[in-house]
């Protein structure tokens, strides 16, 4: 059996949509948790909209968990998923819990820190994990050379990047929520990034239902807890996309999926995708595929959202 205890934490950044779907805060958490049980070393949190809420709601998670140094990146971009219906929890999180930009001030900007900390990291160990549109990643992809890292984004990225986990598409063949809304990212980072991909795809964790256990086992006053009640609107429950991806990301396989590895992906203008058998030169592909029972997959995430270290 691994022994996660004598593991090096594995130095991750993830990218989130925190605001349109309340399993973007449940990933936030299973990852807090994780970096409290020294899994994860949580180098960085960017933000992929143009909510003005976002980052204050990230914030406002990681100071309940009692990291709030934890740097945190937005999206420079305007109008990108800003509407109203895209803020049912982040705003009223970013309102009412203490956070870093409380007092005025902002996230910086996205790119700038993906580069700064990617700069300082050992080559090939980061693991970077999106969980939305893959908008920052397709900025980091085209940026430019600067004072932070003579190396322009793609190299930039081959030299530092161990892995991206992303969740997106479906597999072997869909169309799905986070490729859908920034169809051109979506196929310009499948197509141009420089190390392996996994893919985590809605079919995977759409039957995954957790949640429950933020309504039983903590305080009403957790910010995750309220980004699930103010999302769910009277449910207890919601599909694990996001958490899922998240728990490989750190974990790897666990045992509790497989990877399908003999392909590739393929990302239309209009955002779907696709499986193509076979090996191409330059693509290192795979996506997963869950092989534990439901119940226990259900059960480790679970624990993982509520357990605050």
């Amino acid at each position: 059996m691994e022994n996660r205890e004598v593991m090096a934490a594995v130095p991750v950044i993830l990218d989130t949509d925190i605001g349109p779907d309340c399993d973007d805060a449940g990933a936030l958490a299973v990852l807090l948790t994780l970096a409290g049980k020294g899994e994860a070393d949580i180098l960085g949190v960017m933000h992929c909209t143009s909510s003005p809420w976002g980052s204050g709601c990230i914030s406002a998670i990681h100071t309940y968990y009692g990291r709030p140094d934890i740097p945190i990146g937005t999206l420079q971009e305007e109008h990108f998923l800003d509407e109203e219906m895209y803020q049912r929890y982040n705003r009223p999180i970013a309102e009412n819990y203490p956070h870093a930009y409380r007092q005025g001030g902002a996230a910086e900007d996205a790119i700038v820190l993906y580069r700064k900390l990617l700069a300082a990291s050992d080559d090939e160990s980061v693991v970077i994990i999106g969980i939305g549109p893959l908008v920052n990643l397709y900025r980091l992809l085209s940026s430019a050379p600067d004072e932070l890292h003579p190396l322009d984004g793609i190299a930039l990225v081959r030299q530092k990047v161990k892995t991206l986990v992303v969740m997106g598409g479906a597999y072997p063949s869909g169309k799905e929520w986070n490729f859908e809304m920034h169809p051109a990212a979506a196929k310009y980072v499948v197509e141009q990034w420089p190390s392996p991909i996994i893919f985590s795809g809605y079919e995977a964790g759409v039957d995954i239902q957790t949640g429950s256990r933020l309504f039983r086992d903590t305080a009403a006053d957790h910010p995750v807890r309220k980004a699930y009640e103010l999302f769910l609107d009277g449910r207890q429950t919601r599909s694990s996309w996001d958490l899922i991806t998240v728990l490989i990301g750190v974990r790897g396989l666990c045992g509790l999926c497989e990877a399908e590895q003999n392909g590739w992906v393929e990302v239309s203008a209009t955002g779907e995708n696709r499986w193509i058998e076979g090996r191409v030169p330059g693509k290192t592909h795979s996506y997963i595929k869950m092989k534990a029972a439901k119940a226990e997959i259900e059960a480790i995430l679970d624990e993982l959202i509520c357990t605050k270290n």
